[in-house]
């Protein structure tokens, strides 16, 4: 069983790392410009963006080759309705002439600093059984069970899409502080590749996913998004380690 999977905070790492099989980071794939699976069961992990996935997510799968008996779709999402992504992904294969077999949903703290005061998430979150959701999941994945998650909240995919890639480029913007260490972080958790150190200082190109990998990771808390709940709290998967989301991730030789 092959599992591949896209992390910023490490939730979806987690995930993957309960189901076992072969852990395959989409980010690196991407960079190895490799789009051919093959496995007696494939799964993607991914987070919901905006009630859809990663941009980089939704081009590798408009490339990506999967030849198997069984593929399965996981989405950690951190509000009731973010599993739309779900569906825009089936319906995206399905195009292509590739079945899905399984789809589910996983509830975890969600990362989005405009939003959510990252204190208050996971304190309304300590208490969820998530071990619990994704063993259940693992069980119906090792049988090979037939289900498809059926909430669908939007139907204008196109729509959600655009406001996404709008919202990223003109409503939030990542600033810069003073304090930075340069201590490249930021660069090796980006998994666009999108972030370089120039004078020491991160400068930003024009690809970015708005993960807010780079915000969350950042040392000093030198990198800050505008209209954020509370500057001063940051999230990581408890579970997993800085490393393990930079070999995920970093981009650049």
């Amino acid at each position: 069983m092959k599992i591949l999977y896209y992390t910023s905070t490490g939730n979806n790492l987690f995930i993957a790392k309960h189901f076992g099989g072969d852990l395959i980071s989409i980010p690196q794939l991407v960079k190895a410009n490799e789009f051919n699976i093959e496995d007696d069961a494939v799964g993607i992990i991914f987070p919901v963006f905006f009630a859809t996935s990663p941009k980089l997510i939704r081009e590798f799968v408009e490339k990506v080759n999967i030849k198997t008996d069984y593929l399965f779709l996981i989405t950690s999402y951190g509000r009731d309705g973010d599993q739309n992504a779900l569906r825009i992904m089936k319906e995206t294969f399905n195009k292509r002439g590739i079945n899905v077999n399984y789809t589910n949903s996983v509830l975890m703290v969600d990362n989005f600093l405009p939003v959510f005061d990252m204190a208050d998430e996971i304190e309304l979150k300590k208490d969820l059984n998530i071990i619990d959701e994704i063993e259940k999941i693992k069980d119906d994945i090792l049988t090979k069970k037939e289900y498809i998650l059926d909430k669908e909240l939007f139907t204008d995919v196109e729509n959600i899409e655009v406001v996404l890639e709008t919202t990223m480029t003109e409503k939030y913007h990542i600033q810069v502080g003073e304090d930075c260490s340069g201590c490249e972080v930021c660069t090796k958790v980006c998994p666009r590749g999108n972030i370089e150190l120039i004078d020491e200082k991160p400068y930003f190109g024009d690809t970015c996913d708005f993960c807010l990998g780079c915000i969350h990771h950042c040392k000093t808390h030198t990198l800050t998004i505008n209209d954020e709940a509370n500057p001063n709290e940051r999230y990581r998967n408890p579970n997993i380690k800085l490393s393990e989301i930079i070999k995920s991730n970093w981009q650049r030789v």
